[in-house]
């Protein structure tokens, strides 16, 4: 899935699944806003990059029966990068780039548990993918994590809740050539506020970090931090 043209750890999809004020049994829908900057670093002898010219929509869906639930999330959207860009490291080498925009989508497929009351152990199916505009050349990962979510009831209406997940996986270009493996961790510590029994408002700050290990001995890291806003509607069932 590296390819899939969405515009997404976890990130939307653990508000909507591991909010205690939520149903045990509930299907749960909803959208985020993202004003995450992405910045990072192309390796020894390269340039590093940074962009605040961007942000991302998300959706997601989400199901939860007693302690048990799953649920998928989309997330994405396109950076402008003034100066130096990601480096494209590929079979063919390494393109340097500048003043281009680059797209950035998250896919994550989640199912959890509440070992606990208030925290749970979930698995993340994750696929990244990123596009550089200027040339169409693509590059993703896909991968299995694991993670913890967890929630502290602070009064009826204000709940504090986060997650930390890891995804490892392997890198692959758009004919599907594995070029080398990547990690991904995401941390998430936001408020829910409870509208009324079916909408909710979220509000936090998420942090994506991502390092890629090239077959050719060359490596990438860079990180998506930034203030998320999002709504959520719960459905009892």
């Amino acid at each position: 899935m590296p390819f899939l043209k969405i515009n997404t750890l976890l990130p939307l999809l653990l508000l909507s699944l591991s909010m205690p004020v939520y149903a045990q049994n509930s299907l749960n829908l909803g959208v985020l806003l993202n004003a995450t900057g992405w910045r990072g670093d192309n390796g020894a002898g390269n340039s590093d990059f940074n962009s605040d010219k961007g942000g991302q929509f998300g959706l997601s869906a989400s199901f939860s029966r007693d302690k048990f639930y799953t649920g998928l999330s989309l997330q994405g959207g396109e950076y402008t990068f003034d100066n130096s860009g990601p480096t494209q490291f590929s079979s063919g080498g390494a393109v340097s780039t500048t003043s281009i925009k680059v797209e950035h989508n998250d896919f994550d497929l989640l199912a959890g548990y509440y070992f606990w009351p208030q925290v749970s152990l979930f698995l993340d199916l994750k696929s990244v993918n990123s596009r550089w505009k200027n040339n169409g050349y693509e590059q993703g990962f896909s991968g299995l994590g694991i993670g913890v979510a967890g929630y502290n009831p602070l009064n009826d209406n204000w709940t504090l809740y986060g997650s930390l997940g890891f995804v490892g996986g392997t890198i692959k270009e758009e004919n599907n050539a594995a070029i080398g493996d990547a990690g991904s961790s995401a941390l998430i510590v936001g408020f829910n506020y409870a509208l009324d029994g079916h909408n909710h408002i979220n509000l936090g700050l998420k942090s994506r970090n991502y390092v890629f290990d090239y077959d050719d001995g060359n490596q990438q890291e860079y990180s998506l931090n930034g203030l998320f806003f999002g709504y959520n509607h719960v459905f009892g069932l």
